[in-house]
């Protein structure tokens, strides 16, 4: 799963610069969303334990909550989504995450300094992504043209392949194959990849994990065929795809488009959703924290003095 810059940092506090905040109650507004200083401080043990806090550290922390916010107010504006503080949805979506998001609790749980309120955020993001990105895809002529035409986002693959620098190389290794020939035993004997022992790559991989000639084709030669020679930018690859998962019908997909799309088309989707959801928010700083500065989405500091 990719997340934009926009998702929640997690930054280290490294700044030696602190900000007294004890007076502060609201932090931050955006739209009609209010963010007060305890929000910020119970994500870090650390602030419990400082009179004063870490101005960058504090900054960070804020402008996750900002971006959390902004994405909250412009799910439910655009489409009707809430209920992302629901602390049983919440707890789900930690018990059972998929293996992405796994990664990304334990990069949180990883910093001793991060709270239960940090992951409890980065959950929130998640089912914000899910839910929002379910919305996005629910496009049947986005969907028709990824089908007819994109198939490699929709597929995963177990492929054998043979790699060599030339055309001629390529078209000699088909007529081995062709031939009757071993795969496995041309592979060790000529290919380029020697990583790839008898020519088998990893099994399953989802076909647009590949570079784009190589995937577009183990997306759509028959299942079984030699191929003919593919030319990528490593060079040319006579590959045979031995199995491929997908959706079996334009329905099937339709009817669950997000479980069989790409990560990287998500991340289209999801990119330009967030981007505006943050840029088109009404976001204001307390002065004693920064100023809200719209062209780089971030704070700055106040004036020093």
């Amino acid at each position: 799963m990719h997340f934009s810059k926009k998702t929640l940092i997690l930054a280290a506090a490294t700044a030696v610069l602190a900000v007294a905040c004890a007076d502060t109650k609201v932090v931050a507004t955006v739209d009609d969303a209010v963010i007060d200083e305890a929000s910020v401080t119970q994500l870090r043990y650390s602030y419990a334990e400082a009179a004063t806090y870490n101005a960058e550290g504090f900054r960070a922390d804020l402008t996750n909550l900002i971006y959390l916010e902004a994405q909250k107010n412009a799910a439910e504006q655009d489409f009707g989504l809430t209920g992302f503080d629901d602390a049983e949805r919440i707890a789900a979506k930690i018990a059972s995450p998929t293996e992405d998001e796994a990664q990304v609790f334990a990069s949180v749980g990883s910093d001793p300094d991060r709270s239960d309120a940090t992951t409890a955020a980065v959950a929130q993001q998640l089912l914000i992504r899910d839910a929002v990105i379910a919305e996005l895809a629910n496009d049947e002529a986005y969907l028709a043209e990824i089908y007819d035409n994109q198939p490699a986002l929709i597929v995963s693959v177990c492929a054998r392949h043979i790699l060599v620098a030339t055309p001629e190389e390529a078209e000699a290794v088909k007529a081995r194959l062709d031939a009757g020939e071993d795969f496995a035993e041309v592979a060790d004997e000529v290919s380029l990849d020697t990583n790839s022992v008898g020519g088998a790559l990893p099994c399953p991989v989802a076909a647009a994990d590949y570079v784009e000639e190589f995937s577009t084709a183990a997306a759509v030669i028959p299942v079984g065929e030699i191929s003919p020679p593919v030319p990528t930018e490593f060079g040319w690859h006579i590959l045979v795809v031995d199995d491929r998962t997908g959706p079996d019908s334009f329905e099937a997909f339709v009817a669950d488009p997000t479980a069989a799309l790409h990560d990287s088309a998500l991340s289209e989707l999801w990119v330009p959703w967030v981007n505006n959801a943050i840029g088109s928010a009404t976001i204001e700083v307390a002065s004693q924290v920064g100023t809200w500065a719209p062209a780089s989405n971030g704070i700055l500091p106040p004036p020093a003095g």
